[in-house]
């Protein structure tokens, strides 16, 4: 699901230099930050903040190479006299691992929604992974989420990714007029990615800040993992991408990775499109009964089961089947310890 279909228009608008920043409509300015592996980036934005002064949206993740364009930028954007506070996406730690450090650096408050921050606060502890969520994910999915987590390198990794949590501030929530900026620029929830994953729509300058909720060129990760808030996420994704395609069309989205673009409905479509090929595709292979181990291999491939990609592939294969055995589509086996999936 790469692909940019010829109803989403890529704007030629100039992107800046890693660790450097250009300004865009409205005031707003448009920084990047480095990100290890292939996605290589993240956009994050600085907003006329209410009295004067610039907001942050998204921090990076907390490494060196983030840090030091931190250094950079810190000096080119005056942050010292003009950062007013800091508005998080979602929990993620290429958008969520500086906030607590930048927060701390230059005295302001850290704003996330209320499902996002708990979320936060459960990565940084591995709250979500206990032994007893680890246990009845195993009898209930047939999936070592402890062994995936080991092969993956990744027990402990959001600890280190981030920069603690920032001291509690008030919660953004769903339909709020964000008070520290200047324009009105309202917040929406979603989930499904992530917990409380918060959108921001400027209609009067005609843009949405979409952070990972729509993407024009790669699709979220929608996974089903021990101790998340939701039951269904890639319901809960579908559902958010049917609100976002409400957008008016001439609406620019200024995406966390990749070029700003038009055409939100579309690239909903095609993103709920190819999450229905997923689930088509899920439906043909358990026909007869497969293990869940099998039913990764057959949506994902051999390829992609190594290390970091085999934990998102079960996490995104568990959704879809979460989502289809919700739906009635899909009836769950259980014997001697084993759980199969088959077509209801």
């Amino acid at each position: 699901m790469n692909a940019v279909s010829a109803d989403i228009e890529l704007l030629p608008w100039q992107p800046p230099q890693l660790g450097h920043a250009v300004d865009v409509r409205g005031g707003l300015r448009w920084l990047r930050l480095p990100v290890p592996g292939r996605l290589a980036h993240i956009n994050v934005w600085l907003a006329p903040a209410h009295g004067g002064g610039q907001v942050l949206i998204d921090t990076g993740m907390n490494d060196a190479g983030t840090q030091a364009a931190w250094q950079r930028l810190a000096v080119s954007e005056r942050l010292g006299e003009e950062l007013r506070g800091i508005l998080v996406t979602h929990h993620h730690p290429d958008h969520f691992g500086m906030a607590g450090d930048l927060a701390r650096r230059f005295a302001v408050p850290a704003r996330m929604s209320a499902p996002a921050r708990a979320a936060a606060e459960r990565a940084v502890t591995e709250s979500g992974a206990t032994a007893p969520r680890l246990a009845d994910y195993r009898a209930t999915w047939g999936v070592d989420f402890q062994q995936l987590l080991e092969r993956a390198g990744a027990v402990g990794v959001f600890a280190r990714l981030v920069s603690g949590v920032p001291a509690p501030s008030a919660p953004i929530e769903e339909g709020e007029q964000i008070r520290e900026l200047r324009d009105p620029w309202h917040a929406s929830l979603h989930f499904g990615h992530a917990e409380g994953h918060v959108c921001l729509h400027s209609t009067q300058e005609g843009l949405l800040i979409s952070g990972d909720q729509l993407l024009p060129s790669i699709s979220s990760n929608i996974s089903l993992y021990p101790g998340a808030d939701s039951s269904d996420p890639l319901g809960d994704f579908l559902a958010s991408l049917a609100r976002l395609a409400q957008l008016p069309a001439a609406t620019v989205v200024l995406p966390a990775h990749g070029q700003p673009f038009s055409g939100a409905a579309a690239r909903a479509a095609q993103l709920r499109g190819g999450h229905e090929q997923r689930l088509a595709r899920l439906l043909d292979f358990v026909a007869q009964p497969q293990d869940t181990p099998a039913v990764v291999l057959a949506l994902f491939g051999s390829r992609n089961l190594e290390g970091w990609n085999a934990l998102l592939a079960y996490g995104e294969t568990l959704a879809h089947i979460r989502y289809l055995q919700l739906r009635g589509a899909l009836t769950r086996l259980a014997s001697a310890g084993a759980v199969h999936w088959v077509r209801a």
